[in-house]
């Protein structure tokens, strides 16, 4: 990827305020505060003047490169204060979105009794979409998966059993817009107790080292499956429903499915390339 290219991709980005921040201009300072627990001080020359409107553009349709433009003649350092606020996770990337409704073909790999009941549902006509299903908790087989996928300029989705009691299925993953599967398991592994987990689980995989399957009753793997389809239909409506973009967890002990909203991590590399 070249530089302009990279900063062709920031300039298209569409970004908001992560939360109903007020935003309250004094000389020489801007100050973004939510609530009692969300505060941001912003300070620089005559930054009350140019920073509250290139702020207001960022309702998460406008690009980027449109509301740094609100900043004549101070472009650089609104470029650099929205990289900043991107990093601290005050702004956040809009819900990714489809540029058009879209009839997918599956095509399908993995393993277990979840890839036998989406492959059984695969091929068709339109374009391809990229499918993994796993029955293992294998990250760096997920990880490359989404890479090739990202490198191919496909669409892709993922589902897996692999986290033992808990199914997954993941958002429409776009190659251009949203979080991509290596942001997902960063998400996972900042929420998670134990981050160096994931590190030696994707480590003992690239080296070779067996992944065990996890069982998974086969209701629940029918639940997925469905959901993963259901997603795959959605897909080609005109207008899709946020949950296409979101992350479905079953879980199978509480016979209960949730939904999560998902975002692009500031810091993955995975998907740096191709955004």
């Amino acid at each position: 990827m070249t530089a302009s290219s990279g900063a062709d991709a920031w300039g298209r980005r569409r970004l908001r305020l992560a939360l109903p921040f007020t935003v309250i201009a004094e000389p020489g300072v801007v100050r973004l505060i939510a609530g009692e627990d969300h505060r941001y001080t912003l300070r620089a020359d005559g930054v009350e003047r140019w920073l509250p409107p290139v702020l207001a553009a960022l309702d998460g349709d406008g690009a980027v490169a449109d509301a740094v433009a609100r900043a004549p003649g101070r472009e650089a350092e609104a470029d650099a204060l929205l990289r900043r606020l991107l990093g601290e996770r005050a702004l956040v990337d809009d819900a990714p979105r489809l540029v058009a409704p879209r009839r997918f073909a599956l095509v399908v790999e993995g393993q277990g009794g979840l890839f036998d009941r989406v492959a059984a549902g695969a091929g068709g006509e339109g374009e391809a979409l990229a499918v993994l299903c796993q029955d293992r908790h294998d990250l760096a087989a997920a990880l490359d998966f989404h890479a090739r996928a990202l490198a191919a300029g496909h669409h892709a989705i993922w589902a897996t059993t692999g986290p033992l009691g808990r199914g997954w299925v993941s958002p429409l993953l776009l190659p251009g817009d949203g979080a991509c599967l290596a942001c997902l398991v960063l998400r996972f592994r900042g929420l998670s107790p134990a981050p160096e987990l994931y590190d030696a689980l994707v480590g003992h995989a690239r080296r070779g080292g067996e992944v065990r399957p996890s069982p998974f009753p086969a209701r629940g793997e029918a639940v997925l499956a469905e959901l993963l389809l259901w997603k795959v239909e959605l897909a080609a409506a005109p207008a899709p429903p946020p949950a296409l973009y979101r992350l479905h967890v079953l879980d199978a002990g509480a016979l209960a499915v949730s939904e999560h909203r998902v975002a692009r991590e500031p810091g993955c590399e995975a998907c740096r390339p191709w955004r």
